[in-house]
């Protein structure tokens, strides 16, 4: 059954303030928010508004044509020295929800993560859309996938003292973490390494890694590989997959 069309409006805002990034040189923060408001389109009706639609419909395996994808804008975000002792500037916001993805809040357990939670690099932010579509794309029975941190408004440190274990990196918005999927395709985060469908998780990790990523951290339990300078089991990272690229410019 072909889905009908879902259009959700893009908006490019500039939010006042530095966003805590403490340099004078930017007055401003450009933030890309997507509006969560969907309109579910019949055939020959139009919205009510006007807006910049983005086509967020669940493709079928049989589709002859592709959604086509969100364009991050190119807005010169720096990522300032290290992922674990770094800052962001000019950084952009993750939209709470988009086509291919949902975020999520591991301290509340909740959905969506909250704000101060979602920022990143441009590079980063184009990055991981690119990947998330490309999943979803290739698994069109796949749920969206569970967006965790990235980074604080302006970078720095993302410690305990802002829930549960914390980061030691997470602080120049190149890193992610990205929930595995479940294999019940429930929304939420898996509590056991038996709930992750780990066939999608692994195809998940490899579309990462096969798009540049610098590393992605997985757990010790969960059975994920791939290259071993690239992928990495640690500690702590039994229900997502941690994603750092490199510190480079778009």
């Amino acid at each position: 059954m072909r889905h009908p069309a879902i259009q959700i409006p893009v908006l490019a805002l500039l939010a006042l303030g530095a966003g805590g990034c403490g340099d004078d040189r930017l007055p401003r923060v450009r933030v890309l928010q997507v509006d969560t408001t969907a309109f579910v389109l019949q055939a020959g009706s139009r919205p009510a508004r006007s807006v910049v639609p983005v086509r967020a419909s669940l493709t079928e395996a049989t589709a002859s044509v592709a959604p086509p994808p969100i364009q991050v804008p190119n807005v010169g975000s720096v990522a300032i020295g290290a992922p674990n002792a770094g800052s962001l500037l000019n950084g952009l916001q993750l939209p709470e929800t988009g086509p291919d993805w949902v975020t999520w809040d591991a301290i509340t357990h909740s959905s969506p993560n909250r704000p101060e939670r979602r920022w990143a690099t441009d590079r980063l932010l184009a990055f991981l859309i690119g990947v998330l579509r490309e999943y979803r794309l290739a698994n069109p029975g796949a749920p969206p996938v569970l967006i965790g941190d990235l980074s604080r408004p302006g970078g720095g440190r993302f410690g305990s003292d802002y829930g549960g274990l914390g980061h030691a990196s997470h602080q120049n918005g190149l890193d992610v973490d990205v929930l595995y999927p479940r294999a019940d395709r429930a929304l939420r985060a898996p509590e056991r390494v038996e709930d992750v469908d780990r066939a999608l998780a692994q195809d998940l990790v490899n579309r990462f890694v096969a798009a540049g990523a610098q590393f992605a951290f997985v757990g010790l339990h969960v059975g994920l590989g791939g290259p071993p300078n690239v992928v990495q089991a640690i500690p702590h990272h039994d229900d997502h997959v941690h994603v750092r690229i490199a510190n480079a410019r778009r």
